[in-house]
């Protein structure tokens, strides 16, 4: 994995952890803040185990690719679920607020996943061209 992209998604998770605390803890009642922290923290470690799984697979074959990349957007979705869940089972509020920052939270590191991955992939195919030109 490159330390690039693990130094953007370190930045990425320290500028929602600021968002949350100086917008979200501020603005909304919000009784259990260590869910909060749990979701940003679970997203980040996601975030490098699923970043490993989709840079390895852009290097390989075209079918490698796709494997890996649709099985890490799958296993995303699946993990997300499982959180989800385990907060309404274990939470006693059940907040609606949560889940929406949540699921916002979800979509804002699978844009950042996406965008690392099309970069990369760019990059890759920019140094192709140049070397079969030459």
């Amino acid at each position: 994995m490159r330390a690039k992209f693990i130094l953007y998604l370190t930045l990425l998770t320290i500028v929602v952890a600021v968002l949350t605390y100086t917008v979200v803890f501020n603005f909304l009642e919000v009784e259990e803040k260590a869910w909060y922290w749990g979701a940003i923290g679970y997203y980040y470690v996601l975030g490098l185990l699923i970043g490993r799984i989709t840079q390895k697979s852009a290097s390989a074959s075209n079918a490698a690719f796709f494997r890996g990349t649709l099985g890490a957007t799958g296993m995303r979705m699946i993990f997300t679920l499982l959180f989800l869940t385990i907060y309404l089972i274990v939470s006693d509020i059940k907040a609606v607020p949560f889940i929406v920052f949540y699921l916002i939270l979800y979509l804002l590191y699978t844009i950042f996943e996406i965008y690392q991955l099309v970069s990369k992939l760019r990059a890759e195919k920019q140094s192709s061209l140049d070397n079969s030109t030459s």
